[in-house]
C-alpha cells in the first residue's frame, strides 16, 4: 500500500467521532459545544429578550455530560443597512462602512420601481433625523 493511502485513512479515522463526543446534531448552523467536555450541544428552547438578542437553552449531547446551560445571541453591528429599516431598533454601524460615501451613492442613485414581497412598505429617509427636526 502507498504511504499517501495509509496516512489518508489513518487521518479519516482520527476524524472519527467517539463515543463521548455525543450523537450528530440535524442543525448544524445552530451548533455550540458544551464548555466542559466539548461534545456538541443543541438549543432546547429560546426566549426573546429583545430585538436584537435572544436567550438559548443548550443541552450538551454526551450523556456522561448532561451539562444544560443558556447562552446568549446578540445583534452587535449592522455590516450592511437594511433596505427595510425599523426606526425603534438602533444597531451600531459597523466601523468599516464609510458612511459618506453611502450618502454619496445614495444621492446619486436613480429609483426604480420595486413591490414588495415579504415586508411592509417602509417610508422616509433612511437617513432623515427623528420626526419634527431637520
Amino acid at each position: 500500500m502507498q504511504p499517501e493511502a495509509s496516512a489518508a485513512r489513518d487521518a479519516a479515522g482520527a476524524r472519527q467521532r467517539t463515543s463521548h463526543q455525543g450523537r450528530k446534531l440535524k442543525n448544524e448552523g445552530t451548533r455550540m459545544a458544551c464548555p466542559h467536555c466539548e461534545a456538541q450541544a443543541e438549543i432546547r428552547t429560546s426566549r426573546v429578550v429583545s430585538k436584537t438578542m435572544r436567550e438559548l437553552i443548550y443541552a450538551c449531547t454526551n450523556v456522561e455530560c448532561g451539562h444544560t446551560f443558556v447562552a446568549a445571541t446578540e445583534v452587535l453591528r449592522t455590516l450592511s443597512p437594511s433596505a427595510t429599516p425599523d426606526p425603534t431598533v438602533n444597531i451600531p454601524l459597523s466601523s468599516h462602512v464609510n458612511r459618506d460615501m453611502v450618502r454619496i451613492v445614495l444621492d446619486h442613485a436613480a429609483e426604480s420601481a420595486h413591490q414588495p414581497q415579504y415586508t411592509a412598505p417602509t417610508t422616509g429617509d433612511l437617513f432623515a433625523g427623528p420626526r419634527g427636526t431637520s
